[in-house]
């Protein structure tokens, strides 16, 4: 339990908060078929819940991104090797344990629905949309799942976006970003941050469904180069980071606040769903940049102890968030086929069912994460300790 609740030097406390914020926001969003409600407004202020993934992409963005800069900023070159050997066995082993109790669960029932002797609509139905998971969970296991409608692991969408942008990013700033000016780089991170809103507008008049724009790489990594980009700007102006100021420090929480009112009200159809998603970068941007100004209102608050255990766990959760969930609930109401109309009550269950996630995950945490991270620090330590050896010539 140390590794959960001790301190790490080289960490940043305000992220914590921030991620803490990402994973319950993802709760509460997928806990939404049991609030019921005519009011249009809490109904868009709860479909946008689902943004808490948009602040795991900036944070994933901002934290390998910041990573590779800073490493090449001390030795001039990148250690790939080092860099996929720490990424691979900091996500796969948890990821690919929760995809095959998925796979082998849901070729279960796909096998019960078999065994039906007169199927209705709704048993055919299901039937074939377990057969098109099954056929389509090699996209899972390679990572490819946000390019399928129908796949294995239903929030996996997001993971296989953030797989990409490993596979893609460090040969990207080794070939390219880190062979250029600082004022080139920055201006590259620019143009490609403006790409995905391009597809979005592209796609939007080609017709295509918004719910694939939504899971789709080329729509959606540009919460990620935001990330990339706020990690740009600390090293740009790294004194605006350390001091704090109390007009700045109110200006930002005025914006933030003001943005992200007007933000989650907005529906999700025609022109909104393609720039829906420009009004929470520009909200979350300003709320993440502020988190890190030192001595900030909003760096106290995401800076709490309190928050660094659930951030360390919040992978786990994320990965099994959903089945945890269905538990809470049935343990809270008897089944899980509630129905709540006061928004107060519903924001509770989502506390508490956030609560039983955290503690149910955290065995699970040491069993399918821990092992693995302690092997990453090992090799690594390993491999860099045998890159500092010098030869001595004869």
């Amino acid at each position: 339990m140390k590794y959960l609740f001790s301190k790490n030097e080289s960490e940043l406390p305000a992220l914590n908060g921030l991620r803490a914020l990402s994973i319950f926001l993802v709760i509460i969003f997928h806990l939404g078929p049991i609030f019921k409600t005519e009011e249009l407004t809490l109904i868009h202020v709860l479909q946008n819940f689902r943004t808490g993934v948009d602040l795991f992409f900036i944070l994933s963005g901002f934290l390998i991104y910041g990573g590779l800069l800073a490493e090449y900023e001390k030795t001039s070159k990148l250690d790939l090797k080092i860099f996929y050997v720490k990424r691979t066995l900091r996500i796969m082993p948890a990821y690919y344990f929760c995809i095959l109790i998925n796979y082998f669960y849901t070729q279960k029932t796909y096998k019960l629905f078999d065994k039906i002797p007169n199927p209705n609509t709704a048993d055919i139905f299901n039937h074939q949309k377990l057969e098109n998971m099954l056929s389509n969970s090699w996209g899972d296991f390679l990572y490819l799942s946000n390019y399928f409608r129908e796949r294995l692991f239903e929030y996996g969408w997001s993971l296989s976006v953030e797989e990409q942008f490993y596979l893609v990013v460090p040969p990207l700033c080794m070939f390219l970003l880190f062979r250029v000016t600082e004022n080139l780089r920055r201006n590259i991170l620019i143009v490609l941050f403006f790409l995905p809103l391009i597809f979005r507008i592209v796609y939007f008049f080609w017709g295509i469904d918004r719910r694939l724009v939504e899971v789709h790489t080329e729509t959606r990594f540009d919460f990620l180069i935001l990330g990339m980009l706020i990690a740009e700007l600390l090293r740009w102006k790294p004194l605006f980071f350390k001091q704090r100021n109390i007009k700045i420090d109110l200006l930002f929480s005025v914006c933030i606040i003001v943005t992200l009112l007007f933000s989650f009200q907005q529906t999700r159809v025609k022109v909104n769903s393609i720039f829906i998603f420009t009004l929470f970068q520009f909200g979350y941007g300003l709320l993440f940049i502020v988190a890190l100004i030192k001595g900030s209102f909003w760096n106290k608050i995401f800076s709490f102890s309190f928050f660094r255990p659930i951030a360390r766990v919040s992978y786990t959760m994320y990965l099994w968030h959903a089945g945890l969930s269905g538990i809470a609930l049935f343990l809270l109401y008897g089944n899980s086929n509630v129905e709540l109309t006061n928004f107060g009550t519903f924001l509770l269950v989502g506390l508490l069912t956030t609560l039983f996630v955290f503690l149910v995950c955290i065995p699970i945490f040491y069993i399918t994460e821990r092992p693995f991270l302690a092997l990453r620090d090992h090799l690594v330590k390993r491999l860099k300790n045998k890159k500092s050896e010098t030869v001595v010539p004869n």
